[in-house]
Formats: structure tokens, C-alpha cells, sequence
């Protein structure tokens, strides 16, 4: 009975060593997927911004209005 007994202990162990290792893990690491966003450069500034937060004027990218004037 003594070896039953340690069996069961060490697959305990192990499984809460798994829970509290799957836990740890952050919600942003498990969900991360990737952008289809292209990276476009600031005309003015040359900051890379997403393309859909880009402001195109002209057929020129700007990442602000400040930029824009």
C-alpha cells in the first residue's frame, strides 16, 4: 500500500505542477494572433503607424494631424 500511496502523491504534484504552470500563462500570450496591418512611415516624423490608423492625404501618409500640416 506504501507504493500505491506514493504513486498518487507524485501524480498529484505533477498535475497541480501543470494547472499552476497553464495559469501562470498571460490571457494576451494565449490569444495573440497576427496583424494583417501593414506598417506605414510617418512622411514627416517617419513613425511607423498601423495602415489603419494612418492618415493618407494625397496619396502621402501621416500618423497626426500635427504631422498633416
Amino acid at each position: 500500500m506504501g507504493i500505491f500511496k506514493l504513486i498518487v502523491v507524485v501524480l498529484v504534484v505533477w498535475l497541480g505542477f501543470v494547472l499552476f504552470k497553464k495559469l501562470r500563462k498571460p490571457k494576451s500570450e494565449l490569444s495573440q494572433k497576427p496583424s494583417n496591418n501593414k506598417m506605414l512611415a510617418c512622411r514627416v516624423c517617419k513613425t511607423h503607424i498601423p495602415e489603419n490608423e494612418a492618415i493618407i492625404h494625397n496619396g502621402k501618409v501621416f500618423c497626426s494631424t500635427k504631422c498633416m500640416e
